[in-house]
């Protein structure tokens, strides 16, 4: 069968690439992830390709070779974990976590940590966090108080993963031991982002003007902080920002700037951990011994001695080989000259990336695929945000097919809005002789030309970044209005706090929803649980019937229905 040429171009890109995630192919046509989605639908109902969750696998990619021995693994998925003999995995929250795992275990796939431990794994590669910054603050306080500087007032940059907060730890007390007339001001989840990081630190300069020290957990945090300083204008000598990584080009660059707020950073050697993974995993496809943590090094550099490790190649940094072999203790053998006798070598590791921003990452992605290339071997980056993004979107689009199966012929029906308003919206369209009302003018435009169904609009006023219809005219049509079931979607829920959203219009029209339906049922995933929006909407009593994926705990699962709620796993 013929498909129109759109369809089959995207067709061609995953028989070209073998997996590609939605994400990716919404940024290559420029449309919307939801129109990318319809497509790989289509695609899969004309037997064209593999849907899988967070995107698409080809059905003509080459196998791997213990695949066409006839070891069949599952297509792949999220992570991609059928398309790779080895994962090389960092930590991205804790459900990702869990299922990361649990898919590499049941295909018989070994884990090699980076940077922070995993549940199953064969080895740890990370740097001894709290040495590392117990060293860094060492150097800070002797620093600090060579200056004459009476005390320092600190500002810590950190994250909420255990790596990390080992890491300011272990900075406040090698601070303490170098320097006892210290304060911590504000210690401030950063959230490892630069443009969050340099709010931050603008809002705790502007209340904490003492602040003279600050100390980033990573390169992006730290350069966070430095934006903060120069929009605020602060006298460089006045200021010290301290990074634990030199990650990459940026930092190294300003280091070596004359009057430059970051005065030392912690060189973690993305070029020695990349060796170091890729060896690790293929010892750990091979059968091989690990050691359990292989702890790589780390070195304090200022501008007075980044040269002794690096130098400039261009506009690039380039490790001092020679001092790295002569005095680093390095965990695996990096010799250039490499035996290529092993027997059993993996066809392709898979490497997954928390945060693509990141120049750490950058390096470590581009170092690993070089030092795979010299094996044969082929390196699967895999995207964690994204496919975290695209595995959530998925979860929402099971949600809205399963509260479609609730209605009826005949039903009147109240759909609000909210990020899986637009999933149900195309679900309904293939229903028969039902009531819609909706304030969403998204769920309207939608179902605006559905045949078989009557829609009824409440009016409003529109609220531009949610594309909501509010306001008292929305509310008073509602009261004039009764629907047999109503589709809720909040924006957070707990057991305690009941319903809560963020924005007090949407509150209040949510709460005339409620008013108007028989039935209130609840469209939620997993990430919904556990928060506090801000403003309730009602306790959880007035809910009949909830709709939600697997993702959610049990015990979770079962509170809620102490309570009195149905339930219903989509």
């Amino acid at each position: 069968m013929k498909i129109n040429p759109r369809l089959e171009r995207i067709a061609t890109i995953i028989d070209e690439r073998g997996f590609v995630t939605v994400g990716e192919l919404s940024r290559f046509g420029n449309v919307s992830e939801m129109t990318v989605r319809r497509y790989l639908d289509q695609l899969h109902a004309l037997g064209r390709i593999k849907r899988t969750y967070g995107g698409a696998v080809s059905l003509h990619a080459e196998l791997p070779e213990n695949e066409a021995n006839g070891n069949a693994r599952p297509a792949a998925d999220a992570f991609a974990v059928g398309q790779v003999d080895v994962m090389v995995a960092t930590s991205v929250d804790p459900y990702y976590d869990r299922l990361l795992v649990d898919r590499a275990s049941k295909s018989g796939i070994p884990i090699i940590a980076e940077s922070i431990e995993l549940q199953e794994q064969r080895a740890l590669v990370a740097v001894d966090n709290y040495r590392a910054g117990f060293d860094l603050g060492c150097w800070a306080g002797s620093y600090l108080r060579d200056l004459g500087l009476p005390k320092a007032y600190l500002l810590d940059l950190t994250f909420h993963k255990p790596n990390t907060q080992a890491r300011s730890k272990g900075f406040a007390d090698g601070l303490a031991q170098c320097m006892p007339s210290w304060e911590l001001v504000l210690s401030i989840n950063a959230q490892s982002r630069r443009a969050t990081a340099g709010q931050m630190a603008r809002d705790a300069l502007h209340v904490y003007p003492q602040i003279n020290l600050i100390f980033a957990i990573n390169d992006s945090t730290a350069l966070g902080a430095i934006d903060a300083c120069r929009d605020l204008g602060i006298d460089p000598r006045q200021m010290t920002v301290i990074t634990f990584g030199l990650e990459g080009n940026t930092l190294k660059d300003e280091l070596a700037q004359p009057e430059s707020y970051c005065k030392a950073g912690l060189a973690m050697f993305p070029e020695i951990v990349s060796l170091t993974c890729i060896e690790a995993a293929i010892a750990a496809f091979s059968g091989q011994a690990l050691v359990e943590h292989y702890t790589t090094p780390h070195v304090v550099l200022s501008a007075a001695t980044l040269t002794d490790y690096y130098r400039r190649s261009g506009v690039d940094w380039e490790l001092r080989w020679d001092v790295a072999r002569r005095q680093l203790r390095i965990p695996i053998s990096i010799e250039r000259e490499r035996s290529r006798s092993r027997t059993k070598l993996p066809s392709r590791i898979g490497l997954i990336v928390p945060f693509s921003e990141h120049e750490w990452y950058k390096n470590l992605t581009s170092m690993m695929k070089s030092y795979a290339e010299q094996y044969g071997i082929g390196v699967r980056i895999i995207d964690a945000e994204q496919n975290a993004r695209d595995e959530v979107e998925l979860r929402r689009r099971q949600i809205a097919a399963c509260a479609a199966e609730q209605v009826d012929a005949g039903d009147v029906v109240l759909v609000d809005g909210g990020p899986i308003a637009a999933y149900l919206a195309e679900e309904l369209k293939a229903k028969k002789d039902i009531t819609i009302i909706t304030n969403s003018v998204s769920v309207f435009d939608i179902l605006n030309r559905a045949p078989g169904l009557t829609l009824i609009s409440t009016g409003g006023a529109v609220r531009y970044s949610s594309q909501m219809l509010v306001g008292p005219t929305a509310e008073a049509m509602l009261k004039e209005l009764r629907s047999d079931k109503l589709f809720l979607m909040p924006g957070g829920i707990t057991l305690d706090f009941g319903l809560s959203h963020q924005t007090i219009s949407e509150v209040t029209m949510k709460q005339a929803m409620i008013g108007s339906a028989r039935e209130v049922i609840v469209l939620a995933d997993h990430t919904c649980f556990g928060s506090e929006a801000g403003i309730q909407i009602a306790p959880l009593s007035v809910v009949q019937r909830l709709i939600t994926d697997d993702a959610l705990p049990p015990s979770l699962r079962l509170e809620l229905s102490k309570a009195g709620i149905q339930v219903i796993l989509a």
